[in-house]
């Protein structure tokens, strides 16, 4: 469940950015419950997409500086264990993307 955990804190945060509502680093990485080194990194992980994140030190918040939209979205489905084998090449090639963007989020973020 940790990549559902990590996905939902990236949701959460781009959620923040998009409204405004972020604070200080400080403050945006208590919201979060991560160190602001960690905030730092996760931040840095959303500008390598293209994502163009700025600060107001007279708002004091973060916002995005660009037209860009972030949309994070997965589906969780529970399979029946007699239905597996009709589909288990699928299953395998969904758990190796899902493991390598699960390991590329826990390196950046």
């Amino acid at each position: 469940m940790k990549q559902f955990d990590q996905f939902e804190r990236m949701k959460k945060m781009n959620r923040l950015i998009r409204s405004g509502q972020t604070g200080t680093p400080a403050e945006f990485a208590e919201i979060m419950g991560i160190s602001q080194s960690h905030l730092f990194r996760c931040l840095n992980y959303l500008e390598q997409y293209g994502m163009d994140i700025r600060y107001s030190r007279t708002l004091k918040t973060y916002f995005y500086g660009n037209d860009n939209e972030l949309t994070i979205s997965y589906s969780l489905k529970l399979i029946a264990n007699n239905k597996t084998k009709e589909i288990l090449g699928g299953m395998n090639i969904l758990k190796k993307y899902t493991t390598e963007l699960a390991t590329s989020l826990q390196s950046s973020c």
